[in-house]
C-alpha cells in the first residue's frame, strides 16, 4: 500500500507545473572553513553573511536556508536567525547600515540551540519563511549569547567584504571579513489552486 501510494504521489508530481512544489539553489563560494558563525573567544557572536543575487537568481518564499559545515558539533544559547534584503553589495561595519533601510526578519528564534552531527548542508529550522525578491542581495543575520569557544567549521571561500561580525550579540559595529559561506536556499513555488487531493502530496515533497 506503502508502495501505491509513493507511486501515485511521483506521478502526481510530474503531472505539470501546476503540481509543483519546490526549488533550490545551491551557492557554493569554495571548500575553505569558516569559524563564522559559531565560534567566539567572548561567548557572544552577531555575524552578517552576504548572499549575491545573481547567484540565487529565483524569487519566491524561503522556506529552509542552509549551510554547510564539516563533521562537528555546537551548542549554544538565545539564538535568533534574521533574514533581510539589501542593496550592498560589499558589507560595510555598521550592521545597521547593511540593511541599507530594509528590516530584517526574524525567521528562528531558540533559547538552546544544538548543530547537528553532520557533514554537507544542515537546516535552520525556520519559524517564519521569508518572501525574497530576487532584486536585492540577500543578507541571513545570526546572533548568539552563550556557548562560543567551540569552533565548529563552515565551508566557504574568499569573497570580498561578505561577513560582518562582533564578538556581541549586541554590538552595533563589527569587523568585516572576506569569506562568502556556501549555502542552499528552498524556496516554495506553488502557484495556482491547489487541489484538496493533492495538499498531503505536496507537503510530503516540501
Amino acid at each position: 500500500m506503502r508502495t501505491i501510494i509513493l507511486s501515485f504521489a511521483a506521478a502526481a508530481l510530474c503531472a505539470g507545473s501546476a503540481f509543483a512544489t519546490g526549488h533550490a539553489v545551491y551557492i557554493l563560494n569554495g571548500s575553505s572553513g569558516s569559524i563564522y558563525p559559531w565560534y567566539s573567544p567572548n561567548e557572544g557572536m552577531r555575524c552578517q553573511m552576504l548572499f549575491d543575487r545573481d547567484k540565487i537568481d529565483y524569487a519566491g518564499t524561503i522556506t529552509e536556508f542552509e549551510l554547510e559545515k564539516q563533521v562537528y558539533v555546537g551548542e549554544y544559547g538565545n539564538v535568533k536567525f534574521y533574514l533581510c534584503h539589501t542593496p550592498l553589495s560589499a558589507l560595510v561595519t555598521d550592521f545597521n547600515a547593511n540593511y541599507g533601510g530594509n528590516t530584517p526578519k526574524l525567521v528562528a528564534s531558540f533559547s538552546t540551540y544544538k548543530l547537528p552531527a553532520v557533514e554537507g548542508v544542515y537546516p535552520i529550522p525556520m519559524a517564519e519563511t521569508f518572501d525574497y525578491n530576487n532584486r536585492d542581495n540577500l543578507i541571513l543575520e545570526v546572533t548568539w549569547e552563550t556557548g562560543g569557544r567551540q569552533k565548529v567549521t563552515l565551508l566557504s571561500g574568499t569573497v570580498t567584504a561578505h561577513v560582518c561580525y562582533a564578538h556581541d550579540a549586541k554590538a552595533t559595529i563589527g569587523t568585516v571579513a572576506n569569506v562568502g559561506l556556501n549555502a542552499r536556499i528552498s524556496f516554495d513555488t506553488y502557484k495556482g489552486i491547489e487541489p484538496a487531493s493533492f495538499g498531503r502530496v505536496k507537503a510530503l515533497y516540501r
